[in-house]
């Protein structure tokens, strides 16, 4: 969900249902369409809508400009009309025609990309935000105050323009977290790892590498890829994303016909491990390597600590005191 300039918009994504009261709601496909079009070239995004609910619908399309969170990725969306981003494609793009959509029914809508012929290059970026409205209300609403459903549904479009595209990249941490609190000492295992990636050029990139986490002998005892999806995801131009991922070892069993998943730590000693992050983006031609540590020390073992701490320093005052006596008598 985004809460931008006062306004509040909530997303689905587009397997959900955006329903509401009228029991309208759309489904969209793809999710993400990336481009790239040449200064003074044409292109086009095609989207696929359904009618997913028992009502006939009119699905409003809008485009907005978002700003990236500089976490998850996830897009702000930029409602003011007076602001824009400096990467918005709302000028790109035409064809924002509403769609009428009765019951069941599937509509693909094809919208049109000019790119200026001045365009600098670089990444531009923007989203299509659907609204479904019940038909009934879309029809006798004459002031564009129709009677709007709680979901919106968004598909976001990135263009690249060829040009001097400038890729400059930073990793700039590795964190470990324990669910959704990062540290450095855990008394319990902490399930986590979190690396910031920041894109310092003007376009996009989908950063990827591997990661190792290794115990205190130097013993490899997990690794995972860096960015797995596919398509990978983006890291916006002049902002962050931490690309937060599991340490959990993941065994899948069929049971009575049923999936089951067993999710345990491949951490298993107490100690100090370390975490190697080989990142690189583009062609891969560049490669940083990262490290952090973490101490994993149990409550148990704490106690163990402090209850052998005290015991010597008992055992020694007793012996203090015991040579003190012996040493007082003999005079």
């Amino acid at each position: 969900m985004s809460i931008s300039n006062g306004l509040f918009v909530k997303f689905v994504k587009a397997q959900d249902t955006a329903g509401g009261g009228g029991g309208s709601g759309l489904s969209i496909s793809p999710t993400r369409t990336e481009l790239s079009v040449l200064p003074g070239a044409d292109d086009s995004v095609t989207i696929s809508l359904k009618n997913i609910t028992s009502g006939d619908v009119v699905a409003k399309l809008y485009i907005n400009d978002f700003e990236p969170d500089n976490n998850t990725g996830e897009p702000k969306l930029i409602t003011d009309e007076n602001a824009h981003s400096a990467n918005s494609i709302a000028s790109f793009v035409s064809g924002l025609d509403d769609v009428y959509l009765a019951v069941g029914e599937s509509k693909d809508v094809t919208l049109k990309v000019s790119v200026p012929s001045d365009a600098a290059p670089g990444g531009y970026y923007g989203a299509i935000r659907f609204k479904a409205i019940p038909a009934q209300a879309a029809a006798s609403d004459a002031t564009g105050s129709e009677v709007s459903l709680t979901a919106n549904l968004l598909s976001l479009v990135l263009i690249e323009v060829p040009g001097e595209i400038t890729q400059k990249v930073a990793v700039n941490s590795i964190k470990t977290y324990l669910d959704d609190k990062s540290g450095t000492i855990f008394t319990n295992k902490p399930n986590k790892v979190g690396i910031e990636v920041e894109n310092l050029g003007n376009s996009f990139i989908k950063p990827f590498g591997t990661v190792n986490v290794t115990d205190f002998r130097g013993k490899q005892i997990f690794t995972y890829e860096l960015n797995d999806f596919n398509p990978r995801s983006n890291v916006l131009p002049n902002s962050k994303r931490v690309f937060l991922d599991y340490i959990e070892n993941v065994e899948k069993k069929i049971i009575n016909d049923k999936e089951d998943e067993t999710r345990t730590s491949p951490i298993k000693l107490p100690g100090r491990y370390t975490i190697t992050a080989n990142v690189s983006y583009g062609n891969g031609g560049e490669v940083f390597t990262v490290k952090a540590h973490f101490w994993y020390i149990p409550s148990w073992l704490i106690v163990v600590l402090v209850v052998l701490l005290l015991g010597i320093v008992g055992l020694g005052f007793y012996l203090y005191r015991k040579y003190v006596t012996k040493k007082t008598s003999r005079r």
